[in-house]
């Protein structure tokens, strides 16, 4: 029956394009990014970007930039420590990180620990609320993070060296090297971050103890132009980190935990007068080992094989509607040591139609289908449809709907004991509306949303006292966000003001409680500004209170808490261009947490240099 549904669908897919082979007399503009479907194929949806200025001149890790810098929740079990999502309500696990277009959550626990991802090497970091799974699969429910490394055939030759010092003795090393002509692009870029972490803990008298962390990441982008139809890319990462897990008290036993991972992708992009063609295929390796009682060297480890095969047809059968079909496969292989799971296994294929559609300078619809295929499990068939409405040149209304999901991870199928063959994915189901205004130097946007989670995954024990993983829970979010951007002069005084703010109502439809770690209320904002030679910032956010526990328990409650950056900067330079960039963090001070006895730093600081030449 599996297959017999395959053949159905592949050849609806071949004959949609059959139909389509009338060449259309038109030119297509040239893609530079990897992830192209970005920004192509999400004109009904909220994209964010974080610019390469911002991720250049940012210090820390990319949980404190996404947090200054978006909507999206993150829950710390301490500084530098294991970091998760809750963007719009929803888990990590319901968070889809996207590498150069290819999604990289853990296949052991379903998300990514935004604590060991190295981010400087990213020339763009896109942040899409909502829905995404007819695109980027499993997980892309709450909303994406794409990490892009854009290629430009272009005449250039430069090389950015970083150099990072600050409190607890913590260091940071960063150089992005670049050279390209009209034919060839090649990029390699080297990072190092480490920290004794060892901050007082306010209110305790004692410090932070075992916290200490480093990480270290090389990666390489080439790309060659083969013709004016073809264009052949390379890229590859490899990330190793050492991480101790911070004592909550001093006579807990000390624990730590490495983590590598090494992705490679390779990108072929053929473009004629009407069509656009992409085939991606990648490997990649994700590894761990914990070690449970130090100094001893005993541990439990994990690693998984995933080869990854996408191909993408993108036809248009007039300069303003296209058909696409877009088939992936995936093939992961995992093992374990002194854990829960001692072999994995799971395939994957995927098929895809998306049609996009300007019915003119106004208005225009999006409409996607996909259905994916699983030996394990009934995956469920999905859907999204979007229409966008610009009656000015000052207003635009935005509006989608969407089915998405979330498999089952390796831990929630395979550990023993606990581990659940009979599970089924997560399905959600998603409705965003968006009203944009743009003026001369104000642009500002409002989203709402529903969205209703069913089959819920959650780990709860059986009549024999083991944990098992099981479909239960149901849950429903609605929700608000608010953005905003002011930028003027006076003479030559640069001002940018720049705000967010999120509502989230996201509740246990059988408990009516809020999830935990779920904050109502967060607001961000930052203020820069630019004469010649100086500059300056202040960055601020607002955590609202969250509970801890489902029954939402006041005595659970973690309270609410406001933080304030600031940053002042001075370039010089003429032909080898300078940044010397100082920073205080939590300037007020404060005493937080946003995990239950996890403390968080006081005022720290840090000194950057910024080199380019």
């Amino acid at each position: 029956m599996l297959f017999k549904n395959i053949s159905y669908f592949v050849i609806f897919t071949c004959s949609t394009f059959a139909y389509a082979q009338e060449e259309a007399p038109f030119v297509l503009d040239e893609l530079i990014i990897s992830d192209y479907k970005l920004n192509s194929h999400n004109k009904t949806q909220t994209i964010h970007k974080i610019n390469d200025s911002i991720i250049t001149q940012a210090n820390g890790s990319l949980t404190d930039l996404l947090l200054m810098n978006s909507s999206i929740y993150f829950k710390e079990n301490g500084s530098g420590m294991v970091s998760s999502p809750s963007f719009r309500g929803t888990t990590a696990q319901q968070t889809s990180v996207l590498w150069n277009g290819i999604p990289v959550n853990s296949l052991f626990l379903g998300q990514t620990d935004f604590n060991s991802i190295s981010y400087k090497e990213f020339s763009e970091i896109a942040i899409k609320p909502g829905g995404g799974s007819i695109l980027y699969g499993s997980g892309a429910i709450g909303g994406t993070i794409h990490l892009n490394q854009p290629i430009r055939f272009e005449k250039r030759l430069d090389n950015t060296l970083q150099l990072g010092y600050g409190s607890y003795n913590s260091f940071r090393i960063n150089n992005n090297f670049t050279i390209s002509n009209d034919k060839w692009f090649g990029q390699i870029s080297i990072n190092r971050n480490q920290s004794d972490n060892d901050f007082e803990v306010k209110n305790r008298n004692w410090k932070n103890t075992n916290a200490e962390f480093y990480n270290n990441n090389a990666s390489i982008v080439v790309g060659h132009e083969i013709n004016e139809k073809n264009s052949l890319s390379l890229y590859s990462t490899y990330y190793n980190d050492d991480r101790h897990f911070a004592l909550v008290a001093e006579n807990q036993t000390k624990t730590k935990y490495k983590n590598t991972y090494f992705r490679n992708l390779l990108h072929w992009k053929n473009e004629g007068d009407s069509y656009k063609s992409n085939a991606r295929i990648a490997y990649f390796n994700e590894g761990y080992k914990y070690f449970n009682n130090l100094p001893t060297n005993e541990y439990s480890s994990g690693n998984v094989n995933s080869f990854i095969a996408k191909y993408d047809f993108e036809y248009f059968i007039a300069s303003n509607f296209s058909l696409n079909g877009i088939l992936d496969y995936s093939n992961h292989k995992g093992t374990g040591k002194n854990s829960g799971i001692t072999s994995a296994k799971q395939e994957i294929l995927g098929l895809s139609i998306l049609a996009n559609h300007e019915l003119n300078e106004k208005l225009g619809y999006e409409i996607g289908f996909k259905q994916e295929f699983n030996n394990t499990y009934q995956n469920p068939f999905l859907y999204s449809a979007g229409i966008y409405y610009k009656p000015t040149s000052v207003y635009q209304l935005k509006l989608n709907g969407s089915k998405n999901f979330r498999i089952p991870t390796f831990n929630d199928i395979f550990w023993e004991p606990g581990g659940n063959k009979s599970l089924q994915p997560e399905t959600s189901f998603q409705l965003d509306l968006r009203n944009e205004f743009k003026f001369r130097n104000l642009s500002f946007g409002l989203n709402t949303y529903y969205t209703k989670i069913d089959n819920m995954l959650q780990w709860i024990p059986n009549n024999t006292g083991t944990w098992e993983a099981q479909n239960l829970k149901a849950v429903e979010i609605k929700g608000a966000e608010f953005d905003a951007q002011y930028h003027f002069k006076i003479k030559e005084n640069t001002f940018n003001v720049q705000a967010t703010y999120a509502y989230t109502n996201s509740e246990d439809t059988q408990l009516k409680k809020q999830l935990i770690y779920t904050p109502f209320h967060k607001f961000t904002g930052q203020i820069s500004y630019n004469y010649k030679r100086f500059s300056a910032g202040i960055q601020s956010i607002y955590n609202g209170s969250v509970f801890t526990t489902a029954s939402n328990v006041s005595k659970s409650k973690i309270e609410a808490y406001a933080l304030i950056n600031g940053n002042i900067q001075y370039h010089f330079g003429k032909k080898i261009k300078q940044t010397l960039l100082f920073e205080i963090k939590n300037i007020s001070n404060v005493n937080y947490e946003n995990v239950i006895n996890r403390p968080m730093p006081g005022r720290n600081f840090n000194i950057q240099l910024i080199t380019k030449f």
